[in-house]
């Protein structure tokens, strides 16, 4: 077991000192917490293997199931995806960034341990200007998955992330409660069609608005 640090922020400014903390621990590959424009997410670095092992291990979530990643910003976006379809542009220039996570095709096949059996990598530009800041400080991209026990209930305080992760990660960012409950919605881009896994903050007819062509998973 380790020592869990929980850090409370300002409402009157992000509290630099405690962002470079939290930044320097994913750096060395360290498991935080922080909050999101959504729910509380488990942060740890996406490029190091160990550290995504990690979170997938405290989250008991299946291996070969891909976890998303938060990027810095959206010019760093064609690094990792092979290609952009005409939906995701849609939708990445109208609901990005903000609590939407796209799903394309990864570009790299040595990225398994994030991508999955389908080779498939989950995306999301935050519009929490929190999670920008920690993005720029750490200089890595950092895993996008929400700070709970697989099938469990999304966190939306420090309290409740502490309850599954006290003593098992480094730190935990008090950001106070979240302003949403509901997660990000999740849209599959890698193929012809946009189809939505998960329907989240922004709902279906939302999301249809803007893709038209957009279909829920197993509806034709």
């Amino acid at each position: 077991m380790i020592k869990t640090e929980l850090s409370k922020l300002s409402k009157k400014n992000q509290d630099r000192k405690i962002l470079l903390r939290a930044a320097k621990i994913i750096i060395r590959g360290g498991v935080i917490a922080f909050p999101t424009e959504t729910v509380y997410a488990l942060g740890a670095d996406a490029m190091n293997e160990r550290a995504v092992q990690r979170v997938f291990h405290l989250k008991k979530r299946m291996s070969g199931k891909p976890v998303a990643i938060f990027l810095p910003k959206l010019q760093d976006l064609k690094r990792f995806v092979k290609e952009i379809t005409p939906s995701a542009s849609k939708l990445i220039k109208e609901l990005w960034p903000g609590p939407l996570t796209l799903i394309f095709k990864s570009r790299s096949d040595q990225m398994t341990y994030l991508t999955g059996e389908e080779g498939k990598l989950g995306v999301r530009v935050s519009s929490s200007k929190l999670v920008q800041s920690l993005l720029s400080l750490a200089k890595t991209p950092i895993t996008a998955t929400s700070a709970n026990l697989s099938g469990g209930r999304e966190p939306v305080s420090a309290e409740e992330v502490l309850k599954d992760f006290d003593g098992k990660i480094e730190l935990v960012v008090d950001g106070g409660l979240s302003e949403e409950t509901i997660p990000s919605s999740v849209v599959d881009v890698s193929g012809d069609m946009p189809i939505l896994l998960r329907e989240g903050r922004i709902s279906f007819e939302e999301l249809k608005k803007v893709v038209p062509e957009l279909k829920r998973k197993n509806k034709k």
